[in-house]
C-alpha cells in the first residue's frame, strides 16, 4: 500500500510541476549582501565552541540569517500567492520511529555538549511547545553527527527549573565521513568545517524541519529531515540533491510547503548555482528541484521564504574587484 501511495504521488509530479518560476529570470536588486554585513569569515574546525570569540562569530552568523531573510519579506509580501493555500495533497503516512531521548541536557541557554562544533547550533521557537536546537557534534575519526534537542516552554514546564532542562540529544544523521573514510579526503570538507544545519518549526502542525549538508557513504549532498512528534526520535533523512562538495542549505515552511535552497554542489567552487527543492506534502516527499541562479554567476549564501503558495529565493553574486550583488526570484506552488 505504501509503495502505491508513493508511486501515485511521484506519477502525479511528473505530470504537473509542483512549482514554477514566477520570474524568467533572477533580479539584481541593490539591497545589501548579508556576506558583506557584517563579512563573513570561514569557519575554522579547531575552534572552540565555549569560547567567546566563538559566541562572537556565531552572533554575527545569526544578524547574517535574520538579515538575509528579511531582505525577502516585501518581495513575499506582495505576492498574490501568499494569500493562497495550498490544498493538502496525498500525504505518505508517518514512518514509526522510536522514542527520543530524555536526558537532561541542562538548562542553560543552550544544551550541553562539550563535543559541539563552533558556531553550528540554532535555536528556534516551537511555539507552546517550547524550543528546539539543532547543532554538529565531533565524533570518531573527523566525522560530525546531527543532534537535535527539546525543553519544554515556560508555560508548559512547572516551576521547577529542572522541567525546563534540554533533554536529548536526539540523534537526526550520523552518516557524515571522515578523512579516514573511503575517498573522503577527496570531497572537501570535513569534521567541523562546515556550513551550519537550518531548522525552522512549522506553525500549522508543529514539525521540524532541518535542512544540511554532509559528506554521505555515496558522496557529499544536501539532505533533509523532520520531526513530527518532540517525543519520538526525527524521520530517516532524505537526499536533496547528491554532487561533489558541501555548501550552505536552508530550509522554509508553510504548513504543506517545504522549500529547501541549497548551493548546488554539482556546480564548481568559482559557478557555484542554487538550486531549490519543493514539497507540498510536509517534507515527506520533495516533487521538484529547479536551478534559480544563471549559470556563468558564482551565487553563495542561499535564503528562502515560503506563504501560501508563494516562495522567494534570494542569494548573493560575487566576483572578485565587485561588490557583492543580492539577487531574487519569486515561485509560486502549484495546487
Amino acid at each position: 500500500m505504501l509503495a502505491s501511495v508513493a508511486l501515485a504521488l511521484l506519477c502525479t509530479a511528473c505530470e504537473k510541476p509542483a512549482v514554477s518560476w514566477v520570474d524568467a529570470e533572477a533580479v539584481a536588486t541593490d539591497l545589501p549582501s548579508p556576506l558583506d554585513y557584517p563579512p563573513y569569515l570561514a569557519t575554522d574546525s579547531t575552534l572552540d565552541a565555549s569560547s567567546l570569540y566563538a559566541d562572537f562569530l556565531l552572533t554575527q552568523d545569526l544578524w547574517r540569517e535574520v538579515g538575509g531573510t528579511s531582505l525577502l519579506e516585501p518581495t513575499i509580501a506582495a505576492m498574490s500567492e501568499a494569500k493562497d493555500s495550498v490544498a493538502n495533497h496525498t500525504m505518505l503516512p508517518p514512518v514509526q520511529t522510536a522514542p527520543a531521548p530524555l536526558s537532561s541536557l541542562g538548562n542553560g541557554i543552550a544544551p550541553a555538549d562539550s563535543m559541539r562544533c563552533a558556531r553550528s547550533i540554532r535555536i528556534v521557537s516551537a511555539g507552546a511547545r517550547g524550543q528546539v536546537a539543532v547543532w554538529w557534534s565531533r565524533g570518531d575519526g573527523g566525522r560530525v553527527r546531527l543532534a537535535a534537542a527539546w525543553r519544554d516552554s515556560v508555560v508548559a514546564a512547572t516551576s521547577d527549573s529542572a522541567a525546563r532542562a534540554w533533554r536529548g540529544p536526539i540523534l537526526v544523521d550520523s552518516l557524515d565521513q571522515g578523512p579516514g573514510d573511503a575517498q573522503a579526503a577527496d570531497r572537501g570538507a570535513y569534521g567541523c568545517a562546515r556550513p551550519a544545519p537550518s531548522v525552522v518549526v512549522d506553525k500549522k502542525y508543529g514539525y521540524v524541519h532541518v535542512a544540511y549538508a554532509l559528506t554521505g557513504p555515496e558522496g557529499p549532498g544536501v539532505f533533509y529531515a523532520h520531526q513530527m512528534d518532540p517525543r519520538s526520535q526525527f524521520e530517516p533523512p532524505v537526499a536533496i540533491i547528491y554532487g561533489e562538495r558541501l555548501g550552505d542549505a536552508r530550509v522554509a515552511v508553510d504548513g504543506d510547503v517545504v522549500a529547501v535552497v541549497y548551493e548546488d554542489p554539482n556546480s564548481g567552487t568559482g559557478r557555484r548555482k542554487i538550486g531549490l527543492a519543493v514539497s507540498r506534502t510536509a517534507g515527506h516527499l520533495f516533487e521538484d528541484r529547479l536551478t534559480a541562479s544563471g549559470g556563468i554567476s558564482n551565487s553563495r549564501d542561499p535564503h528562502v521564504l515560503v506563504r501560501g503558495r508563494a516562495v522567494v529565493v534570494g542569494w548573493s553574486e560575487t566576483a572578485a574587484g565587485s561588490d557583492a550583488i543580492f539577487r531574487l526570484r519569486r515561485a509560486r506552488v502549484e495546487r
